[in-house]
């Protein structure tokens, strides 16, 4: 049997699609089951339980061979959703719950880039989450993709959403650039980072393995701005504004806004080298993985529906 945490999630929810057309059983662990009706069916069935609550994973762990730990947050909230409770003390909890249960097998969701270093809370906390992973022995593999982006995703959305209406701290016509816009990004699609999670199931010489996950080519913040302008036929002139001067307003807006689009966290990331010079997508998918120009349409439909 598989366990999914983050099964209703962005990436998640598309992974449980694809686990149906496996033999085995599947189980997501969801904090409210009756807003998690809609995914029983088939081999797939849900158990309460909660990341955070060692307790509530013990019988969640029952039966389980393989655990696919999804479950992480990019931007914290009041209520204790911080970087350290969910990216790191959640981690440490389900590998724990899982060696107890003796799971063998354990599929952890990382970060490209992640970093030693208390200045970054988001990538210290995902690098030390990887490292507690690595050092649990289990059957580990680990997955560090770059932005991922497809139907539903946050990050190239609001790429999108910058071109239509830029934000008050730039004048229309202009979209703002983080600092000078070449920081290097290597987007790859949902479901080729869904895909190389499936493959390794079945692969066993993955076992203890990092695997970077890229798209087929590495794009400068900038290029990924001109690529959606072309996209959406839209023409806009850039002012590059200094990280530290979109600071101010992008705090105001992450505690003022119920769904901010940048916060804190995720411009301090865009100034950071996100490309993935060693992706292995290509080598686990079996095929050139989709480039960010032919897989973005979706963006023409500014009103579909987002996951968080």
């Amino acid at each position: 049997m598989i366990l999914v945490t983050g099964g209703t999630g962005y990436v998640g929810s598309r992974l449980i699609e694809k686990l149906r057309q496996r033999p085995e059983p599947v189980r997501v662990l969801v904090r409210t089951p009756e807003k998690a009706q809609k995914l029983v069916a088939g081999n797939v069935s849900i158990v309460k339980g909660d990341v955070t609550d060692p307790e509530s994973l013990i019988a969640a762990m029952k039966g389980v061979s393989t655990v696919i730990h999804l479950v992480a947050i990019i931007r914290e909230r009041s209520g204790g959703i911080s970087f350290e409770r969910m990216n790191y003390q959640a981690t440490v909890n389900v590998v724990d719950a899982a060696k107890a249960a003796g799971v063998k097998r354990f599929l952890h969701m990382s970060a490209l880039g992640v970093v030693n270093d208390p200045n970054l809370p988001y990538m210290d906390t995902k690098f030390r989450a990887q490292k507690y992973v690595e050092a649990s022995g289990l059957d580990w593999t680990v997955f560090q993709p770059s932005v991922i982006f497809g139907e539903g995703d946050e990050f190239i959305n609001t790429l999108a959403d910058l071109v239509r209406r830029p934000l008050m701290i730039a004048p229309a016509p202009f979209v703002p650039v983080v600092g000078d816009g070449k920081t290097k990004f290597q987007p790859v699609w949902r479901d080729d980072v869904i895909d190389a999670f499936i493959k390794v199931l079945d692969d066993h010489s993955t076992i203890g393995q990092i695997y970077q996950l890229g798209g087929p080519e590495a794009l400068t913040y900038e290029q990924m701005l001109d690529l959606i302008m072309q996209k959406l036929g839209k023409k806009r002139s850039k002012i590059y504004v200094p990280v530290p001067l979109m600071k101010p307003a992008v705090f105001m807006m992450d505690k003022l806004l119920p769904k901010p689009p940048v916060t804190p966290a995720q411009l301090t990331m865009l100034s950071l080298d996100n490309s993935a010079p060693q992706s292995a997508t290509e080598q686990l998918i079996g095929h050139r993985p989709l480039a960010l120009g032919d897989g973005i349409d979706y963006i023409k439909k500014p009103n579909a529906a987002r996951h968080n």
